[in-house]
């Protein structure tokens, strides 16, 4: 299955969190937490948590990888979500 990244950022949105900021660079999807996150490593694992959930339900099966990079103040951290079919 192809993911068409407007209906990822939809779902991402209404699924996982409205507080948070999405936008797309490139292949990239980026995610701006807000600023009152204090402890970014518990706040990028929840959000890394809840993300890979929502798409392992909305896209069980992915032709392709689908990359995220999780971004507040000065920190950021990456992950990928592979593709589960050839």
């Amino acid at each position: 299955m192809e993911i068409q990244q407007e209906n990822l950022l939809s779902i991402i949105r209404e699924k996982c969190s409205s507080g948070w900021q999405l936008d797309v660079f490139r292949d990239h999807i980026i995610i701006n937490l807000p600023d009152n996150e204090k402890d970014f490593r518990l706040a990028y694992s929840k959000a890394k948590e809840q993300i890979t959930a929502c798409i392992q339900q909305h896209f069980p099966e992915r032709n392709e990888d689908v990359l995220f990079e999780v971004r507040n103040g000065s920190w950021n951290c990456s992950f990928k979500l592979g593709k589960t079919v050839a």
